[in-house]
């Protein structure tokens, strides 16, 4: 086991430099992170492998709990209060999977396969990949109901391709088997779908009912993780669909929550996505395997094509059914393309419930996968982007602003603000509160303090303790419901790493709300006393030559 956990280590440190390397030039991260496992995985390149089989199955428990974390954090984007802000995901999603379903199995029928085969590819077809996007929305730092409306979509669909699956696999198992047991088919059915619905339901009732209580966010998080791993575990021995499970927890912690609670709930889980979408997502492209490209056949390329044409159509008439408007909805079909997660396990699960029908049938759909999770996040990373371009060119999101009506303004170390700054604020009669390091009664807060009485300014002085810089203003945010924030940072060091995001970069991706980031100039040390106020690149030094 040790050597696993080093060549996993290793494997999360190069996928980790290759993700910020692409970043650096606006490409997916997780497409790194799918690279780097699939080359150093069992099916890469003889003198690249790093694990091997038997150490992703010693891995298996660790990568179905994440999978279980961040299904959660996806429910959130099908809880009854998403839904009704964007009605067209719903729409979409059930038309995009209905005709995807339909039409695959057509095409393969038409194409010879049989029966078995034919039905569990049309159940899969519909299968679309929630993580996928969900991380490619925050790494796009794509706003909006449109970006969360895709991750609703795609959540949807993963949900309806379980329970059209654990529907259809027994009777697949029937076709492919004259002996089988009916009473075993109709289990099968109770304990994949129903099952992991009423275990999701459970679970998320339960985190509602008794997290509130919880006031700390670390104790909150552990509070989460170790019910879900109690709900792995349940699922584990009650042959339950784990991501089914998860996805409806999170969806019913979202609705029946109250408000301020769902908000703290997925903001604090949502502090471990990054690390775990790395360990998702590298392994699972361990778990790659190129060879099967190849093998899928005609009835493979049928599989990838019309489920394409079928994701493009049914996104155009899913969205203008809820209102999305016949532009957005036409290109809505390329985000519902990509296909991971869910449809691998079910297409395992379908090889090994029903011997070579099972086994053709995932070969098909494993082929596709590899090629839906590489091309798939490009295209939408390159349409997220087009759409905030356009948003900002044909006045959209503008018409969306308001006024700021309360001003977040943090450094990590004291500074004197900008008189300009206070007479904006008075201007758009804003209150202010200023997060820095020192007391109400030291000399910058004084005369920031002063500065806002005489412009008539509300101001609040929140004191910086020893903490986390990024933390204390993602929180504070929150608790003082700023509409913007405005940050100075001292400038990286010349020849800093640029690998590492900065504070501000790092705040700018977790907040909703305009982020201004102004830059410190960087005083010389000063030998003994009480460290000065950092001065604004505009600020004269005060300095008699």
């Amino acid at each position: 086991m040790s050597n696993t956990l080093v060549a996993f280590a290793v494997l999360a440190w190069l996928a980790y430099l290759a993700s910020r390397l692409l970043a650096r030039h606006h490409l997916p991260e997780l497409v790194a992170f799918l690279i780097v496992g699939a080359l150093l995985g069992p099916s890469g390149p003889p003198f690249l492998s790093l694990i091997d089989e038997p150490s992703l199955v010693a891995l298996r428990p660790v990568t179905e709990v994440a999978l279980a974390v961040l299904m959660f954090v996806i429910g959130e984007r099908v809880s009854v209060r998403a839904l009704r802000a964007a009605r067209w995901t719903l729409t979409t999603g059930v038309v995009q999977f209905a005709l995807s379903g339909i039409a695959v199995f057509w095409a393969t029928s038409s194409l010879g396969a049989d029966r078995p085969v034919a039905l569990v590819l049309g159940a899969l077809a519909g299968a679309g990949a929630p993580m996928t996007i969900a991380h490619i929305v925050s790494s796009a730092r794509a706003r909006g109901s449109y970006p969360t409306g895709i991750v609703g979509t795609h959540a949807v669909s993963d949900a309806l391709a379980t329970v059209t699956f654990s529907a259809v696999l027994p009777i697949a198992l029937l076709l492919s088997d004259e002996a089988a047991n009916i009473g075993s088919a109709v289990v099968n059915f109770v304990q994949l779908g129903i099952g992991g619905a009423v275990l999701g339901l459970l679970g998320g009732w339960f985190i509602s009912r008794l997290g509130f209580q919880i006031e700390t966010s670390g104790e909150l998080l552990l509070f989460v993780l170790v019910h879900i791993v109690v709900g792995w575990t349940i699922a584990g021995w009650l042959d339950i669909s784990l991501p089914l499970a998860a996805l409806v927890a999170g969806a019913t912690a979202a609705t029946v929550s109250p408000q301020a609670f769902s908000v703290r709930l997925f903001r604090t889980i949502k502090t471990i996505e990054q690390p775990l979408y790395l360990l998702f997502f590298a392994l699972a492209g361990a778990a790659i395997h190129l060879s099967d490209v190849p093998k899928v056949g005609l009835v493979g390329v049928a599989y990838i094509v019309v489920r394409v044409a079928a994701k493009i159509v049914g996104g155009l008439g899913g969205g203008l059914a809820g209102g999305l408007g016949w532009r957005m909805s036409l290109r809505l079909g390329v985000n519902l393309t990509p296909q991971a997660g869910v449809a691998v396990g079910l297409a395992v699960l379908a090889s090994e419930q029903l011997g070579d029908p099972g086994a053709e049938a995932a070969t098909v759909v494993l082929g596709a996968v590899v090629l839906f999770e590489l091309i798939g996040p490009l295209l939408v990373a390159r349409d997220l982007r087009e759409w905030s371009s356009a948003e900002h060119e044909n006045g959209t999101a503008p018409e969306e602003f308001e006024l700021p009506g309360r001003v977040l303004i943090a450094a990590p170390v004291p500074v004197e603000l900008p008189e300009w700054l206070i007479d904006q604020a008075a201007r758009w009669r804003a209150s202010l509160v200023v997060l820095m390091p020192g007391e109400r009664d030291d000399a910058h807060a004084v005369k920031i303090g002063e500065l806002c009485g005489s412009r008539d300014v509300d101001f609040e002085f929140r004191s910086l303790r020893n903490e986390s810089f990024t933390g204390s203003v993602v929180r504070s945010r929150g608790q003082h419901q700023a509409d913007l924030v405005v940050l100075f940072a001292p400038r990286p060091p010349a020849g800093a790493s640029r690998l590492a995001l900065l504070p501000s970069e790092r705040i700018a991706r977790q907040l909703a709300v305009p982020v201004l980031t102004f830059p410190l100039n960087q005083p010389d040390a000063e030998p003994t006393g009480r460290q000065r106020p950092r001065r604004l690149p505009w600020q004269a030094s005060g300095r008699s030559e």
